[in-house]
């Protein structure tokens, strides 16, 4: 089979965006499994990561809306495609590719990556809302189906009417360096040395990411003797925003925002923290939520960001709701929990990630999904074949 990718922004294994991230880990795997690969993405930069078994060719961003760079159908009609995988909404690019393909009869696949909620849908929603009904929904429920990385998408109450396949991300165990030196995070954050501490590591974005609240969680949990750092690459100035609530913490729970760090470096001060937060109002599924969970991090998060619910079933979380006053509750039970209790949540966490969320499995559910859907039944074993084909 074959597949093109295609996507805004260059894939690569230490992106800080999880999108990126994830579709060039996504991609290494399909090829494992035999398929014919290809990204095809735009980027005004090269993402150097030649050597994934994946083929790709970059193109510079578009300079105005739904006008592609030159060459760039030529390209994909020269690696003739089975399936087109398209990922991300809101984006003209896409809507200009999806028309393209639906005149060719050539099928095509969307995954939104979390960017269909509610809460998504109110930033900017001025223009959200009109391109919704103008182009996004037209470019969904034309596709073969509709890729779910978790339930709280809930894509029906968006206004999807194509098929649904549920295929997770995934996680490489291999990502995680042999030895880890925990101490890094002292060295860069000294006032963290003696204290619990509490880290979030993604995009600085206080609206979808909850960052306000936890700040103010912080300040109401009245615990003692911890820290909060945040890490992760500013997002729409929300870097400096969550600087100015920081000043204002109290010095018995101060709170740092650092930089983006990538590779080891980014293990390493993962690994000087107690406890991963990530206090989502909206997600589709964080992969800094599974590299906690696969470093042994014990973790507290809103139900949005629990892969499918897994970590809170496997007692490896704590859930919270979207609000300061559930997290400040979240903070003190894992403030009031002993060392040998968040080692033993820690490990579960580990347990959990490294059985559920490989990209294997991701892999395989989507070449089914392309297959019955994009293909036809009549290229599925007769044991793949569904019932009721709209049961996904």
């Amino acid at each position: 089979m074959r597949i093109v990718h295609v996507l805004a922004g260059s894939p690569h294994p230490n992106a800080a965006n999880g999108v990126r991230r994830g579709v060039y880990a996504l991609a290494a795997e399909q090829a494992k499994l035999g398929d014919d690969v290809a990204i095809v993405y735009f980027s005004d930069r090269d993402s150097g990561t030649a050597g994934c078994g994946v083929s790709q060719r970059r193109f510079p961003s578009p300079r105005i809306p739904f006008v592609l760079p030159s060459g760039f159908l030529a390209e994909i009609t020269s690696c003739r495609p089975d399936v087109l995988h398209l990922h991300q909404p809101y984006s003209p690019s896409n809507a200009r590719i999806a028309g393209w393909a639906r005149r060719r009869s050539l099928p095509y696949v969307v995954t939104p990556h979390g960017a269909l909620s509610p809460g998504e849908l109110s930033q900017r929603g001025f223009l959200k809302h009109p391109y919704k009904r103008l182009f996004e929904l037209p470019i969904l429920n034309s596709a073969a189906f509709v890729q779910v990385l978790a339930p709280s998408e809930r894509l029906e109450q968006y206004g999807v009417t194509a098929p649904l396949v549920q295929a997770p991300n995934g996680y490489n165990a291999a990502e995680i360096p042999d030895k880890l030196d925990s101490t890094r995070l002292e060295q860069a954050v000294p006032e963290v040395r003696g204290r619990r501490v509490y880290l979030f590591l993604g995009r600085l974005d206080p609206a979808q990411k909850g960052l306000d609240m936890l700040i103010q969680a912080a300040a109401q949990s009245g615990l003692r003797n911890s820290a909060l750092v945040l890490i992760g690459p500013d997002w729409r100035g929300g870097r400096k925003r969550l600087e100015r609530m920081a000043r204002g913490a109290s010095s018995n729970f101060p709170v740092r925002v650092l930089d983006s760090v990538y590779g080891q470096a980014k293990y390493e001060l993962m690994a000087g923290a107690d406890v991963f937060v990530h206090p989502s109002r909206w997600e589709g599924m964080p992969q800094a939520v599974l590299e906690a969970a696969a470093l042994g991090l014990p973790t507290l998060l809103t139900p949005v960001a629990d892969p499918w619910g897994r970590l809170a079933e496997q007692d490896a979380a704590w859930t919270v709701e979207a609000n300061p006053g559930s997290i400040a509750k979240g903070l003190q039970r894992a403030g009031n929990a002993e060392d040998a209790q968040l080692r033993e949540m820690g490990s579960r966490a580990r347990q959990t990630v490294f059985k559920e969320f490989h990209w294997r499995r991701a892999a395989e559910a989507l070449r089914e999904g392309y297959l019955r859907y994009a293909l036809g039944p009549e290229n599925v074993a007769p044991e793949l074949r569904p019932s009721n084909p709209q049961s996904e």
